[in-house]
């Protein structure tokens, strides 16, 4: 495919997950309707978006970062990429937690938007502001960035290693290896290595079967292939298998996931993508606040029935899509600047 093509089919994929990942932060059968509801139909339904296919969307962010840095990559690119990325993750994390921590402050402080908020008034110190603007203390979802950010430092030892596709192979076994024991590592994710890993390698080692065309056959296999692989997986991890206990199933699951949407948005002919679908840095780093506001709202304001919850689920991702919509071109109107530096330069 040419470059146009292959930017739109990841602009797909990258909205494809984010709706996910605005799924998994959705759940509010228990919120309306009570203690034990998420084990009723409507939180079944819930489960399956949020919780099933919402799994595979961060793995999906950390693989599709890893092929975008290492795609066409070089020892001498290595300045420029991670200038790039100061930029484009280190100023927006910083930015985005430290505004998240600004409005969980003051919401927790006004007398009608604290009970919505559910918290106690946050404190306002030097130790608590660097827990918060470093450490992701009041922005939970970015524990991803948190980790983007040091796989991307990483990146001179990650190259090291990768370039060469039998020392690659070994170390991703290694890793899964590893993984299978139960392990692992400090500060970084052992998990999240394996989907950035994975990533880096295929955009190193397996671009043709990334960007390049599949024939019938090729087609053919690989569907069926992908679907094998996640029922022996999933027969693994059942009690008496040879990954029951471990992580490992749910890794190996997720990557499949991920490989499985790629074929997916690869193989199907989708019209290019539409410019609300470039938003997913913004769409991500904004998405949480306004779940858990309209969700409490909602509980608060609607009648507490499961359609009612159901509804509001998964109507959530068209109405955070619309909302962070309206605040890009609200922001690139007003302050562009400001925009910027918020969406991290995209």
């Amino acid at each position: 495919m040419d470059e146009r093509e292959f930017r739109s089919k990841v602009y797909w994929l990258t909205f494809i997950f984010s709706i996910l990942v605005i799924w998994v932060h959705s759940g509010n059968a228990e919120l309306f309707l009570g203690p034990g509801a998420a084990d009723g139909w409507a939180g079944g339904v819930e489960r399956f978006f949020g919780t099933c296919l919402g799994q595979f969307s961060v793995p999906g962010f950390f693989a599709v970062s890893a092929y975008l840095f290492y795609r066409r990559f070089a020892l001498s690119d290595l300045k420029r990429k991670w200038k790039s990325r100061v930029r484009s993750l280190l100023l927006p994390y910083l930015l985005w937690n430290g505004l998240y921590y600004a409005g969980y402050a003051a919401a927790s402080r006004l007398p009608g938007v604290a009970a919505v908020v559910g918290k106690a008034p946050i404190p306002l110190n030097g130790a608590e502001c660097l827990r918060a603007v470093f450490l992701y203390e009041y922005n939970p979802v970015f524990w991803y960035l948190f980790q983007l950010i040091l796989l991307t430092a990483l990146a001179p030892l990650l190259y090291a290693v990768l370039r060469n596709v039998w020392s690659g192979a070994v170390f991703l076994a290694a890793l899964t290896a590893f993984l299978g024991l139960n392990r692992n590592l400090p500060i970084l994710n052992g998990d999240a290595l394996f989907y950035y890993g994975a990533g880096a390698f295929a955009a190193l080692h397996r671009k043709k079967w990334v960007e390049g065309r599949l024939s019938c056959a090729e087609a053919a296999a690989y569907g069926p292939g992908l679907a094998g692989a996640a029922v022996c997986v999933r027969l693994a991890a059942h009690p008496g298998g040879i990954l029951s206990g471990s992580v490992l199933a749910q890794i190996l699951f997720r990557m499949i996931g991920v490989c499985g949407a790629a074929l997916a948005v690869k193989l199907l002919p989708l019209p290019a993508a539409a410019e609300f679908m470039k938003n997913n840095f913004f769409l991500y780093a904004m998405h949480f606040a306004w779940v858990r506001l309209i969700n409490k709202s909602g509980a608060l304001l609607l009648p507490a029935l499961p359609g009612v919850a159901l509804g509001l689920f998964l109507a959530m991702p068209a109405v955070i899509v619309m909302l962070c919509t309206f605040f890009e071109r609200l922001g690139r109107r007003i302050c562009p600047q400001m925009y910027a530096l918020f969406s991290g330069g995209r």
